[in-house]
């Protein structure tokens, strides 16, 4: 991936894939690009610019310095569409990367033609349990001083039910596997991880939902056990954001586009199309 010096003060990794409608693709926390890279890019750049990158603490990206927060990174993905000479894009994120697109629409709405919030949320407010409060959460510092970083981000993608569901990780193993040696190697390690969850969880904007102007399609698989309660939360992005479309994905968890991306790629494709001017 090239490396671009951003207007925000930070480096981040980047590629560009495919001729057509700007699509940027923002992982979720912890993940780079590469992700994408298996089924997203090859598929879906047959037929539009495809965008994805490092986010800071990621990948080849700077690394996270100092606490951020989701709005700097809604910036670092404004400015790299600078730097790319795109004046405007849809907007597909995951999971955080989700905060991170809603943040561009709340804030630069001239700059999304349309947007994806896929397994994601608006903050604390549009969840509820003792786990959803401000800062770092309860269970992830158990997880992680119990299990340690490296076996706590193997376990969530390839023993536990939080990206791909027990069937699919029992009849197809070798794709698990396959996810979590692409994902791995450029995940962010353990300082960034933890300032990009407290960026995550101190992120704050059910109070603006109302005022989205911008075409946004909700996604979230029926099965999502996170913690972060994204099932209930994915309901309220939908009932408040004006004109959303509401999407429940049967029998799938977080990693819905991993698990079926044939499908996902099938239905942005098309989402996509429809928003096209």
């Amino acid at each position: 991936m090239p490396v671009a010096s951003l207007s925000t003060g930070v480096d981040i990794s980047f590629e560009s894939h495919g001729q057509g409608e700007p699509l940027v693709f923002i992982p979720a926390t912890g993940f780079s690009g590469e992700v994408w890279k298996p089924f997203q890019v090859p598929e879906l750049s047959k037929s539009l610019n495809i965008v994805i990158h490092d986010p800071r603490g990621c990948g080849r990206s700077s690394r996270v310095a100092a606490p951020c927060t989701i709005e700097q990174m809604a910036c670092d993905v404004v400015a790299l569409l600078d730097h790319l000479g795109l004046g405007s894009a849809h907007v597909l994120g995951h999971s955080m990367g989700g905060r991170i697109a809603l943040a561009m629409a709340l804030n630069f709405p001239g700059r999304v033609t349309s947007l994806i919030l896929a397994a994601s949320g608006s903050g604390p407010a549009g969840r509820t349990g003792p786990d959803c409060i401000p800062g770092l959460p309860f269970f992830l510092v158990v997880e992680l001083v119990e299990r340690g970083f490296d076996a706590y981000i193997r376990h969530e993608i390839c023993d536990s039910d939080t990206y791909f569901t027990t069937d699919f990780r029992q009849r197809h193993p070798d794709r698990v596997r396959a996810f979590y040696e692409v994902a791995w190697p450029t995940h962010a390690r353990l300082p960034d991880y933890l300032q990009l969850c407290i960026a995550r969880h101190n992120f704050e904007a059910t109070h603006r939902l109302g005022t989205v102007r911008v075409p946004t399609l909700v996604v979230i698989g029926d099965g999502d056990v996170v913690g972060s309660n994204h099932l209930t939360q994915s309901e309220v992005l939908a009932s408040r954001i004006p004109g959303a479309e509401y999407k429940v994905i049967k029998g799938q968890s977080h990693g819905f586009f991993w698990e079926q991306p044939e499908e996902t790629n099938a239905w942005v494709a098309g989402w996509v199309k429809s928003h096209t001017k």
